[in-house]
């Protein structure tokens, strides 16, 4: 994903799904908002689904336990966004 807007960045803590405090939406927006590559960010992340939790993919935050609802929510949210890529 060359054209992804977080490559290149030294900025680690904004990807970091845990460390996003009360300002969710602004950490996401600051994130990913205007990236162009969403769905391939998505479909990779989908890709590699046993390594991606506790950090955001596509704008979605992913949380660190895969045993949760709210993990299993997010991949959803991730195969939604996914399917725009095709």
């Amino acid at each position: 994903m060359v054209r992804a807007k977080c490559r290149g960045t030294d900025d680690y803590a904004a990807y970091d799904a845990d460390n996003r405090g009360g300002g969710q939406a602004e950490q996401l927006e600051r994130a990913c908002g205007g990236c162009t590559v969403k769905p391939e960010c998505a479909a990779y992340a989908l890709k590699h689904e046993s390594t991606i939790g506790g950090m955001i993919w596509a704008g979605v935050p992913i949380p660190e336990s895969p045993t949760t609802i709210y993990y299993h929510r997010a991949l959803d949210r991730l195969r939604v966004i996914a399917r725009n890529a095709r």
